[in-house]
């Protein structure tokens, strides 16, 4: 799970952290499996950039170890949005498989219906 808020400027300037992201991933990771989730991320975006379905499913998902995958999304999500607050749910598939849901924590939780709230 990843959950970090950093802290901007003020000055309505975007925040850098994919920067900061990467250089604690390549710290965290041997450099062959950082190389491997750089690459997977570059076919992603290879596979966006054609207007592709990348996004349903991690590419070479034999290739990537669970750990990775995770990796792999995290990475995907911090691209993508251009902020650390998300977090990776495992969800079951239809098949009796596992997958991950990436979720936006920044987004404020919808009233709840005041029956909900009652019970």
């Amino acid at each position: 799970m990843t959950d970090h808020h950093p802290a901007g400027s003020g000055d309505g300037q975007d925040v850098d952290v994919l920067g900061p992201y990467l250089e604690v991933l390549r710290a965290r990771l041997t450099g062959e499996r950082f190389e491997v989730l750089i690459r997977a991320v570059q076919t992603t975006c290879a596979l966006l950039a054609e207007d592709q379905d990348a996004v349903l499913k991690v590419p070479a998902a034999t290739e990537l170890a669970p750990d990775l995958q995770r990796e792999y999304l995290s990475l995907m999500a911090v691209m993508i949005t251009g902020h650390l607050d998300h977090r990776l749910v495992e969800i079951a598939a239809p098949d009796g498989g596992k997958g991950w849901a990436v979720v936006d924590n920044t987004r404020p939780y919808p009233a709840r219906p005041a029956d909900v709230r009652s019970s």
